[in-house]
């Protein structure tokens, strides 16, 4: 899972995963713009301290961490709405997504087979 400072870098983020979430707590469904209409909003009225960071997961849904280890999903994914989230964040000590155009890599791999990215 990626980090983000805002939730308009993590929406933007997911939107090269997914294009359409829904609210993890109602109904409510969101499209791209929307979403990213929600997301500035959100930022300029609730910004969030200096410990705390957004996380998008690998098919686009976004949670937020609050205290560096809790994971409160907000957005899930419609892509894979059935995606296993993990309610703690954990420092990954392998890759398993490239970091700059978030394919899939092959365990143990220096570089990523699609975009040649460092790893």
């Amino acid at each position: 899972m990626k980090q983000f400072t805002t939730l308009l870098e993590a929406a933007e983020f997911a939107a090269t995963r997914c294009k359409s979430w829904s609210f993890a707590t109602a109904d409510d469904r969101y499209d791209v713009k929307g979403l990213l209409v929600l997301a500035e909003t959100s930022d300029s009225e609730n910004q969030i301290d200096e410990d705390s960071f957004y996380v998008v997961s690998p098919a686009g849904a976004i949670g937020l961490c609050e205290d560096g280890e809790d994971i409160d999903w907000l957005f899930l994914s419609d892509v894979a709405p059935n995606e296993d989230l993990p309610l703690i964040y954990q420092t990954a000590t392998q890759v398993k997504f490239c970091t700059k155009c978030g394919s899939g890599v092959v365990s143990g791999a220096r570089f990523c087979g699609k975009c040649g990215n460092r790893l």
